[in-house]
């Protein structure tokens, strides 16, 4: 950090590091008690570099899911969206409404395709509630053809993501916040990558997390 910093510069900067978990203990605790004032401009800072990180995509090369799994997984959706479409609008044509699907868990699989080349600034796009309470997601970049999307996860405090079977491999890097598996506890700054086929049980937060995920299309959900 220069000393030759405006004030405004060094908050955005100590934001920044905080995101990316690289500040020394001391000024992450100090930040950390910033971050605790009502009103304190710490919180603005750390949205605008979370959602800055976030949109710097994941650069790895894509890996073809099991063409078995995918075109099993897409058949099912396929085949179930319409009945339950169907039967939505049916109840609600017989109360006099009008139909409303409820979110789907994963509503990525129903995101259209985007551009191949793409900027997406920290204050556009939305964060939209999932199937699951608790839990908002924001597209960032969805490719149909090469079964991948790259979105935010945020999950407030206590939240839970079912157990889930993945059709390609995923990366997850965990922004800020807790996130946990088992006995396993993902913090800011950790990665993790796994591959297709891996089957994850629950995963749950205690205080709440911001994730960037690069995942296949394929996932499927396990009762």
């Amino acid at each position: 950090m220069s000393e030759t910093m405006e004030p405004d510069e060094e908050l955005r900067w100590r934001a920044e590091q905080y995101a990316m978990g690289a500040l020394a203990d001391a000024e992450r605790q100090a930040f950390e008690q910033a971050l605790a004032r009502p009103g304190a401009p710490e919180r603005e800072a750390l949205r605008a570099a979370e959602e800055l990180l976030a949109a710097l995509a994941l650069g790895a090369a894509p890996v073809e899911p099991p063409p078995a799994l995918c075109e099993r997984l897409l058949a099912r959706v396929r085949a179930e969206t319409p009945s339950a479409a169907a039967g939505a609008a049916e109840s609600s044509v017989a109360a006099g409404t009008a139909a409303v699907a409820p979110p789907s868990v994963q509503p990525w699989k129903q995101w259209g395709g985007g551009a191949a080349d793409l900027l997406l600034r920290h204050d556009e796009g939305r964060f939209e509630p999932t199937g699951r309470e608790g839990i908002f997601v924001k597209k960032l970049h969805v490719d149909p053809q090469g079964d991948r999307a790259t979105l935010l996860i945020r999950m407030e405090p206590g939240a839970s993501f079912p157990a889930h079977r993945h059709g390609g491999y995923e990366e997850c890097f965990v922004l800020s916040g807790d996130l946990r598996h088992g006995e396993r506890v993902m913090r800011s700054g950790d990665f993790e990558r796994v591959a297709g086929a891996t089957r994850h049980e629950r995963q749950w937060t205690e205080g709440g997390c911001l994730l960037l995920i690069h995942s296949s299309l394929c996932d499927e959900l396990l009762a």
